[in-house]
C-alpha cells in the first residue's frame, strides 16, 4: 500500500463510521423484530445516562470488535427464532415429556394467578399484551444496546449470555421431559394474547411448554445484570418493565405462579454461570488483546504519571 494511500486512510474519520454503522445495525435489529414507536422510546430513555456506565476505551479500538460482536448477537437473533420452532415441534411429534403437570399445577390454590387479574381493564389488557408480546427480547435488546454504547464487550457478552444464548439451550431439557400447558388452555379460557393457530398442532406447540417461565427467566436475568450499572435512570427503568414482563405472565393467564417462581431461580443461576464463563475466558485472552483493547486506559495511566 503506497504512502498516500496509508495518509488517506488515516485521514478518514473511523469514529463517525463507526457510530454510523451501529446505528444502522441497530435500526435493523429493531425492524426486523417488528418494533413499534414505543420500543424506540423505550430503548431511548435507557440510553439518557449511558455515559456513566462508559468505560475508557477508544471508540475505533472498541468499534473494531464491538460492531461484528453486535452482528454476531443480530445473526443468532434472525436465526434463532426458526430452530427454536423447529426444536419445539420435534418435541411435540416424538411426544418425550414423561411428566405432566397440568392437573397438579391446576390442584394447587392461588398458583394459576387469578388474583392478578383482580383488577382488569381493556386498556390495561392492551398493555400487558405489547409488554408480554414485545418482552422476550426486547429487554435482552435494549440491555445489549445499552451496554454497546458503555464501549464494553465484557457487559455485551454477560447479557448476551445470561439471556438466550445460555437460557436456550439449558431449558430444554426441561420442556422435553415436563408438560405443562399455559394456564387459560388448561382452565377452558379464552386466550388473551388473541393468537390466531392455523392448526391443532400450532396450538398445542405454542402452549405445551411452560415450565419454567422463560419470559420471567429472560427478564429477571436482565433486571439482576441492570442492577450492577451506576445509571438510575436506566436501574429503575429495567426493574419497572422486567417487573411487569413478569407479571404480563400471570395477568394474561399464561404461566403459573411457580413457572414464574422456577424462571427467577433459572434466570439467578444462569448468571452466575455466566459470570463463571466469561471469568474463566477472560484468563485466556491473550495479554496482546488485552493491551490493543485497552490502549487508551494505559496512555491516560502513563500521561497522570508524568503529571
Amino acid at each position: 500500500m503506497g504512502v498516500k494511500a496509508k495518509a488517506w486512510i488515516g485521514s478518514l474519520d473511523w469514529t463517525m463510521y463507526g457510530i454510523i454503522a451501529s446505528i444502522y445495525l441497530i435500526w435493523r435489529i429493531g425492524t426486523a423484530g417488528g418494533w413499534s414507536p414505543a420500543c424506540w422510546i423505550l430503548l431511548l430513555v435507557c440510553l439518557l445516562g449511558v455515559r456513566r456506565d462508559q468505560i475508557d476505551v477508544d471508540w475505533k479500538r472498541f468499534f473494531l470488535f464491538g460492531i461484528p460482536m453486535l452482528y454476531v448477537f443480530y445473526y443468532f437473533y434472525g436465526s434463532g427464532n426458526g430452530l427454536w420452532w423447529k426444536i419445539a415441534n420435534w418435541m411435540f411429534e416424538n411426544n418425550r415429556h414423561p411428566w405432566n403437570w397440568d392437573a397438579m399445577m391446576n390442584s394447587i390454590p392461588l398458583n394459576s394467578a387469578g388474583w392478578a387479574r383482580a383488577f382488569h381493564h381493556p386498556y390495561l389488557d392492551r398493555a400487558m399484551v405489547w409488554i408480554y408480546n414485545y418482552g422476550f427480547v426486547l429487554s435482552l435488546w435494549i440491555c445489549i444496546v445499552r451496554s454497546f454504547w458503555t464501549r464494553s464487550m465484557k457487559k455485551m457478552l454477560s447479557y448476551a449470555l445470561s439471556g438466550h444464548l445460555m437460557q436456550f439451550p439449558l431449558i430444554l431439557p426441561f420442556y422435553n421431559l415436563i408438560l405443562l400447558r399455559e394456564v387459560w388452555w388448561v382452565k377452558g379460557q379464552p386466550d388473551l394474547l388473541g393468537r390466531h393457530f392455523a392448526t391443532e398442532n400450532d396450538l398445542l406447540v405454542s402452549v405445551m411448554n411452560c415450565f419454567p417461565s422463560m419470559h420471567t427467566s429472560i427478564s429477571f436475568a436482565m433486571l439482576l445484570l441492570a442492577l450492577r450499572e451506576k445509571d438510575r435512570i436506566f436501574k429503575y427503568m429495567m426493574v419497572a418493565y422486567c417487573a411487569s414482563i413478569i407479571f404480563s405472565t400471570m395477568y394474561l393467564q399464561i404461566h403459573w405462579v411457580l413457572d414464574v417462581v422456577a424462571g427467577m431461580a433459572f434466570a439467578y443461576g444462569t448468571v452466575k454461570l455466566a459470570d463463571l464463563v466469561i471469568h474463566l475466558a477472560s484468563k485466556l485472552l491473550p495479554n496482546k488483546f488485552k493491551g490493543f483493547y485497552g490502549k487508551r486506559e494505559q496512555t491516560y495511566t502513563n500521561e497522570s504519571m508524568v503529571a
